[in-house]
């Protein structure tokens, strides 16, 4: 019997809290949203980009870092799976409690010099999933 009330607990507040998530990333994602669209953001970029910005809002990232994050993005021409990864990793930092802005400059900076070596594709991700790692370690370490 008190595994069915803990079980039933434990899924409720798992319902419990993915609503109160949603609640609070949808109403701050659809305005950010509406912003990068008045700024001439396509909807494909938006989707490709919007679970990895709601885990940084979710992370209390500061909107405007977002946004800029996104628009760099944007007006560098990234997109499909080299988009997704950038903001990904961005996201990646921020939940380990980096900033949006410095996050975003260590992947970008890896991904560039990636390339400068003539690195591509796989290659790069591989570089940014390194810096990601090396980034993480570090904030690790400075909360010791």
């Amino acid at each position: 019997m008190r595994i069915i009330i803990f079980s039933v607990v434990f899924i409720l507040t798992v319902i419990v809290l993915g609503h109160s998530a949603t609640e609070i990333t949808d109403p701050v994602f659809e305005q950010l949203k509406s912003e990068l669209k008045k700024q001439g953001v396509s909807e494909q970029f938006i989707k490709i980009t919007e679970n990895s910005v709601k885990r940084m809002i979710l992370s209390q990232a500061k909107i405007p870092d977002i946004k800029t994050v996104l628009l760099d993005l944007w007006n560098q021409g990234v997109k499909g799976r080299a988009l997704k990864n950038a903001v990904a990793a961005v996201a990646e930092l921020v939940e380990s409690g980096d900033d949006t802005l410095e996050a975003s400059r260590i992947a970008s900076g890896a991904a560039h010099q990636a390339e400068a070596e003539g690195l591509s594709g796989f290659g790069v991700g591989m570089r940014v999933k390194k810096a990601v790692g090396d980034r993480k370690a570090y904030l690790k370490n400075i909360k010791q």
